[in-house]
C-alpha cells in the first residue's frame, strides 16, 4: 500500500495535471476567441471599405446625373429662347403682312372709285355728246 505522504503527493500530481490540463485548454479557447475577433473586424474593415467604395461610386453617377441634367436644361434653354425669337419675328412678320394687304385693299378701292367716276365721267361726257 501507499503510505499517506506519497498518496498526498500523488494526488497533488494529478491536480496540478489536471490544472496544467485546463489551463492549456482555456489557453487554448482564448487563442481560439481572439482570432474570431481578427476574422471580424478584418471583415468588418473590408465591409466598411467596400461601402466607402460603392458611396463614392453613387457620389461620381449622381455628379454625372446633375451634370447631364444641368446640360440638357441649358440646351433646352437656348432653344426656348430661339422658339421665342422666332415667334416674335412670325408675329412681326404677320403684322407687317397685314398692314401691307390694309394698304393693298385700300389702294384697290381707290382704283376701283377712279374707274367708277371716269366711267360715270365717260358716260356724261357721251350724254353731252348726243
Amino acid at each position: 500500500m501507499i503510505d499517506g505522504k506519497a498518496k498526498s503527493l500523488f494526488v497533488a500530481c494529478g491536480m496540478a495535471m489536471l490544472l496544467c490540463s485546463c489551463s492549456e485548454q482555456a489557453h487554448e479557447v482564448a487563442e481560439q476567441k481572439k482570432d474570431i475577433d481578427a476574422q471580424k473586424d478584418e471583415q468588418k474593415a473590408l465591409i466598411d471599405q467596400k461601402g466607402t467604395e460603392l458611396k463614392a461610386a453613387s457620389d461620381v453617377k449622381h455628379e454625372a446625373t446633375e451634370q447631364a441634367i444641368e446640360n440638357k436644361k441649358q440646351e433646352l434653354d437656348l432653344a426656348k429662347k430661339s422658339l421665342d425669337a422666332a415667334k416674335t419675328d412670325a408675329d412681326k412678320t404677320h403684322e407687317l403682312e397685314k398692314k401691307d394687304l390694309d394698304r393693298q385693299v385700300k389702294a384697290d378701292k381707290n382704283v376701283v372709285d377712279a374707274n367708277a367716276n371716269a366711267a360715270k365721267k365717260s358716260i356724261e361726257e357721251t350724254a353731252k355728246a348726243k
